[in-house]
């Protein structure tokens, strides 16, 4: 059996898909729910792999009777990548007899797959193998490989609309962007939906392409998994727990918060409840704390955080995100303009003023005065 460059990197990446799924099985950092999912899914991605791997090298043409095992994982992928996305983002996650229901096309597939196989005798296990090698498999067997596809697919697009919900709640519960962007799991799942498309067009080029077409992208397709792998070990083994300090429900409450939670204060009521924030606000300094959130505030106001909530909302026109940020981005222009140390760096305010990221402090700073805080400094030196 010989091996070719495209060969020895798509071992490499089985046997990091595997480290890292073992890695993820034992490590005591994080949210173990979050962990073992997130493990499984890589562990799930290997077996298909593996499976793939074994008949692309025609291993299976010795041993029929081992072959095909892998086609249904794919099914498992779609699934434990939401509930893996629901983990990180909730801060309770549990599996209901429902949750159950979502790995179900699997286990049909492969009861289905497997039995048929198995029973269909080692000559016709031979001929199988054969086909699949030589591209001449029925019509039928393409259309439940688009099925694969379409449910994973469709998963992504459940775990996109979930992350989407959460920072649309994210901005009236939140003041640190970190909880807000969800930028590295969002990127997680844009490329799986671009691994897909990927995929689809390498078994379009395998079924009607050049076999030497079919082999550069495959291997093409594996140096990509191959970087991506590691991105995604450091940044979940980095982020684990970073936004699974809410309920699920309290994100529910938060998407739109309720148009009357102010029910019972009259306009002046909410004039005056506006004037006790701001001056909260003003003589206390509440913002410069980096994680304050809008149950913190609501609790050292002594207020409930709806009416908080629906006070920003309705009386500023902002969300609690924008509501806190401004004051930062204020006293980082005060900072920045009359600076009790004039040797204080920008990245000393950025602290300060209650940012932990140069580039959200950069990017909000820029939104807010139209220059970055370099550039203002500059011209209030």
């Amino acid at each position: 059996m010989s091996f070719s460059f495209s060969d020895i990197l798509y071992l490499f990446v089985l046997f990091l898909l595997l480290f890292i799924a073992i890695f993820l099985f034992t490590a005591d950092r994080g949210k173990k729910i979050s962990n073992v999912l997130l493990a499984l899914f890589f562990l799930a991605l290997w077996l298909n792999l593996t499976d793939n791997f074994l008949l692309l090298k025609q291993f299976y043409l010795q041993f029929p009777q081992w072959g095909l095992w892998g086609s249904s994982m794919l099914l498992l992928c779609g699934p434990l990548l939401f509930f893996y996305v629901r983990s990180v983002l909730y801060k309770q996650h549990v599996f209901t007899k429902k949750s159950w229901l979502h790995f179900l096309p699997f286990l049909l597939l492969l009861l289905a797959t497997e039995t048929g196989f198995l029973s269909a005798g080692e000559r016709m296990q031979m001929q199988i193998m054969q086909d699949i090698l030589n591209r001449k498999l029925p019509s039928q067997i393409y259309l439940g490989g688009n099925f694969i596809y379409l449910h994973f697919t469709a998963y992504l697009i459940a775990s996109l609309l979930l992350l989407k919900k959460y920072q649309k709640a994210a901005v009236n519960q939140f003041s640190n962007a970190q909880h807000i962007t969800l930028n590295w799991l969002k990127t997680l799942v844009f490329f799986f939906l671009f691994l897909l498309v990927f995929g689809a067009v390498n078994s379009y080029l395998l079924l009607t392409g050049p076999a030497g077409a079919y082999f550069v992208a495959l291997s093409l397709l594996i140096v990509v998994l191959l970087l991506f792998i590691v991105f995604v070990l450091m940044k979940a083994l980095n982020h684990p727990g970073m936004f699974s300090g809410w309920e699920e429900q309290a994100v529910q409450e938060n998407v739109q918060p309720p148009k009357y939670a102010g029910a019972g204060l009259g306009e002046n009521e909410k004039q005056l409840v506006l004037q006790n924030i701001q001056q909260y606000m003003q003589l206390h300094k509440p913002y410069l704390d980096p994680e304050l959130t809008l149950d913190d505030l609501s609790v050292k106001m002594k207020l409930k955080p709806k009416i908080v909530s629906q006070i920003i909302n309705e009386m500023l026109e902002q969300n609690f995100f924008e509501f806190i940020n401004t004051y930062r981005i204020e006293e980082a222009k005060r900072l920045l303009t009359k600076p009790k140390d004039k040797k204080i760096t920008v990245l000393e305010v950025m602290y300060d003023v209650g940012f932990n990221s140069k580039s959200s402090f950069n990017t909000l700073f820029k939104k807010y005065t139209g220059i970055t805080p370099t550039e203002f400094r500059k011209q209030h030196a």
